[in-house]
């Protein structure tokens, strides 16, 4: 394998991890509308399609900046790229999660005890700050996931270098700080997660030519095996999709997840606030499984159609700027 490597198949990844957590939230989380046990435990498991996202970034992240050539005196243009790649989704993003608060509580009567709107916690979101500081929640319960992303570029920015040099041992010590990072039991940051976005770092080393098979394989297997002891056993199935998918079907579109891959982070944000407030105002009136079925197939819709449409003027023109940094030589 080499740096031209065809990845197509990541806008198709990229979508299966979106709807997999979005029909996650339609279906198991609106308290008494599904009570179907096997569907609910079927639909359960695409809460790991987090673990898609982590394992992705993981990989794209250092192969972008491979890519790009990046140093270390790009740090500020490298992190300047990923906030205008990503923060105006997001702001709109929280634009829209009040709207939906307020109208909750003007027009439906309906109040979120565990959310208190006050400036601060505004403010707090900005900067990925809100699970520091008990007395706030997140506006949207995605966004805990943008906060380990964020750590995550931070992180990699400094450790890239070292991870791309054909230095072994260096390797080996941020392998093994990164596997016994996963220990960590705190939620909220990154080093709990870091076991997946290893297996995204290291399929990148691999791809880029960058490590040999046998320490490809064996970094893997540690993964594996730290994981199988720290997190679910459907966390891992979810991790290692993107990984099979990048090293044997690169090539590979699927021409509705392509589509749908294209406009999934902004599906992503969107889809809680959109389509689930859909679902959940519908829910009290639902009768029958096919009324229910139809219910949710208005929530999907509603959530592309407006997820698509924050691509298309918000996310799009950001991702547009972004590329035209380039890092300074």
């Amino acid at each position: 394998m080499n740096k031209a490597l065809n990845i197509s198949v990541l806008d198709s990844l990229r979508a299966f991890a979106a709807l997999s957590v979005c029909l996650f939230h339609f279906i198991c989380t609106t308290t008494g509308f599904i009570s179907d046990k096997i569907v609910l435990d079927i639909f359960h498991v695409g809460q790991y399609g987090v673990q898609t996202f982590f394992v992705i970034s993981g990989f794209i992240i250092p192969w972008s900046m491979f890519n790009a050539k990046y140093e270390l005196k790009n740090f500020f243009i490298f992190f300047l790229k990923r906030l205008i790649r990503l923060e105006p989704p997001y702001v709109v993003s929280i634009i829209i999660a009040l709207i939906i608060l307020y109208l909750r509580e003007h027009f439906l009567g309906k109040t979120n005890s565990h959310i208190q709107i006050s400036c601060n916690q505004i403010l707090l979101h900005f900067g990925y700050l809100i699970p520091w500081f008990h007395n706030y929640k997140w506006l949207n319960e995605v966004y805990w996931t943008l906060a380990i992303e964020f750590q995550y570029y931070l992180l990699i920015a400094f450790l890239f270098i070292p991870l791309v040099k054909k230095r072994l041992l260096m390797r080996v010590f941020l392998y093994v700080l990164f596997l016994f990072s996963g220990f960590v039991s705190d939620l909220r940051i990154l080093l709990h997660w870091l076991p997946f976005f290893l297996m995204g770092i290291v399929t990148f080393l691999y791809t880029s030519n960058l490590i040999k098979k046998n320490e490809f394989y064996l970094t893997l297997f540690c993964c594996v095996i730290v994981g199988l002891y720290l997190y679910p056993i459907f966390s891992l199935v979810f991790s290692a999709i993107p990984v099979i998918s990048i090293l044997l079907f690169s090539e590979w579109k699927i021409k509705i997840l392509d589509d749908v891959g294209k406009f999934s982070y902004s599906l992503y944000l969107i889809h809680p606030l959109i389509g689930l407030s859909f679902i959940n105002i519908l829910s009290h009136n639902a009768v029958g499984l096919l009324h229910k079925f139809l219910i949710i197939l208005g929530g999907l819709a509603l959530t592309f159609l407006s997820s698509w449409l924050m691509y298309r003027f918000i996310e799009l023109p950001s991702k547009r700027f972004s590329t035209k940094l380039n890092y300074k030589k």
